[in-house]
């Protein structure tokens, strides 16, 4: 496994990529794909189930050599980890070897799992809600996760969690605050993404980096990575030279509405 530094310089990378990209989705693909590299796990992904047992994974990628959708389709009640998640409001991460499996119904799906030689696991809680409770998990044979295994887990739990939540904040701007007739469209053509689109019209209305920062409940140096970011794809080098291209673009309003939390 990798030392800590060198895993925050990834997730660094990570993080920058993903605030760049284009495209509205959240980047599990290649969120899971570091995760595993740092814990040298062959297979991870993302689990969701609710309170009645129902469960939906994705990995990345998505392993070739068993069935994981049969596989995860038991976790929510017999794993010891969804069970421990289900009953404890924790959000620590933890490992197999830290919540054991243990009654008989356990034990079997345990040896299932050792059979797709992925009876080692380590999940991430990412969020709680009404849809239930989200975890990224690490799969791997033989190995058991340990102490710096925990470490890692932890690092990569507070990226993946802070981008989690900046997504969702700003997709539900988006969803919440209706733009003028073609405006993603314009946008699309710039190669802005919709997160970037809400930034640069909290910007149209003479919001500071702090100010949208509050409003958004992420971090001035976001809103500056998004920043600049729009003024690589526009072409241009400050926030007025940015606002006037995007409203001529018809990218947004000559007059915005209100943004988050105004």
């Amino acid at each position: 496994m990798q030392p800590l530094q060198l895993a925050r310089s990834q997730w660094l990378d990570v993080i920058t990529d993903a605030l760049g990209g284009f495209g509205g989705a959240f980047p599990w693909d290649p969120v899971c794909r570091q995760l595993g590299t740092q814990l040298d796990a062959p297979v991870t992904g993302k689990f969701q189930w609710d309170a009645h047992g129902h469960g939906s994974v994705m990995a990345y990628p998505f392993p070739d050599w068993f069935d994981l959708r049969d596989v995860a389709g038991r976790a929510a009640t017999v794993h010891p980890l969804a069970r421990y998640y289900s009953a404890h409001s924790t959000t620590e991460p933890l490992s197999t070897a830290q919540v054991s499996f243990s009654g008989a119904d356990e034990r079997t799906y345990e040896a299932e799992l050792r059979a797709c030689q992925i009876e080692n696991h380590v999940w991430i809680p990412v969020e709680r809600g009404s849809a239930g409770v989200l975890v990224v998990g690490v799969c791997r044979p033989v190995e058991p996760f340990d102490e710096r295994s925990s470490e890692l887990a932890g690092l990569a739990q507070g990226v993946i969690v802070a981008l989690h939540h900046h997504w969702q904040v700003l997709d539900d701007w988006v969803a919440g605050h209706p733009v003028a007739t073609g405006a993603y469209a314009a946008a699309d053509e710039a190669r802005l993404t919709p997160r970037q689109v809400v930034v640069l019209s909290l910007v149209a209305q003479g919001l500071t980096s702090q100010a949208i920062s509050w409003r958004l409940h992420i971090s001035p140096r976001t809103v500056e990575r998004h920043l600049q970011n729009i003024y690589t794809r526009l072409g241009v080098s400050d926030r007025i030279s940015a606002v006037r291209l995007a409203t001529l673009a018809g990218v947004v309003a000559a007059s915005s509405g209100d943004g988050p939390g105004g």
